[in-house]
């Protein structure tokens, strides 16, 4: 059982550990905090308590309690850090080989996905660009998906729930990413930083398909695009 949407990249469960690892350590935190807050008001009264004092709590019997937090909350840190280092290294440090390279740009208010043209390769002439609100990114399913992260504009963030990826895109700055997807669907893609009036309207799609439907789409593509490429292709 989980209270997300369903996983269908190859890391996600390790996202999804790290929530509930650091969610159930916070949760006992929060319990003890409320806990040291309230048990005093309501155990004590007018009658029972003695006249209010003041003191520095530079005694030990003071500064031990203080000395003990910190102790407590310095080893949930570091104990946070060495839950959290497989995922960062699988998927921050990690260079997969490419099986498909492709270009994301944020811009107000959707995505632009730009797809290798004939030559095989990202920013040359023949580049297929699709620069629609609503529209499609089609990857294939059981491959190494290398995104290029772009923002036009403003920052934007690529946030696909169901990958468990949210990217901050920021002007001026690529920044690239990977995934690789077991499970064929469609999927939201949606932008999870403030940027705009139509914020709310900056929804794409992901679609994950087999490799033949996949060729199928990319095919369709470049018939789409022929006379452009025809006058682009650099091999012409």
């Amino acid at each position: 059982m989980t209270i997300f949407p369903e996983n269908i990249s190859t890391y996600g469960q390790e996202i999804d550990r790290l929530f509930y690892t650091i969610s159930a350590l916070v949760a006992v935190a929060f319990v003890i905090s409320l806990f040291v807050l309230l048990y005093p008001l309501f155990n004590n009264s007018a009658k029972r308590v003695k006249k209010a004092t003041y003191f520095t709590g530079a005694k030990r019997k003071h500064f031990r309690w203080i000395t003990f937090a910190l102790v407590a909350l310095a080893l949930s840190d570091f104990y946070f850090l060495y839950a959290e280092h497989g995922a960062w290294v699988t998927i921050e440090q990690t260079q997969v080989k490419p099986d498909f390279h492709v270009s994301i740009t944020g811009r107000q208010w959707n995505w632009a996905f730009t797809y290798p043209g004939l030559d095989g390769k990202l920013y040359t002439p023949d580049d297929i660009v699709i620069n629609e609100m609503n529209s499609e990114l089609h990857v294939p399913i059981n491959k190494n998906i290398v995104v290029d992260l772009w923002a036009k504009d403003v920052l934007h963030s690529f946030f696909v729930p169901n990958i468990r990826l949210k990217q901050d895109c920021v002007p001026g700055r690529m920044i690239q990413r990977w995934f690789k997807l077991t499970k064929t669907g469609t999927y939201d893609i949606a932008c999870a930083e403030l940027c705009g009036l139509l914020h709310g309207k900056m929804r794409n799609f992901l679609v994950v398909e087999s490799q033949e439907k996949f060729n199928g789409y990319i095919d369709s593509l470049y018939k789409k695009n022929a006379p452009a490429l025809t006058m682009t292709n650099p091999s012409n």
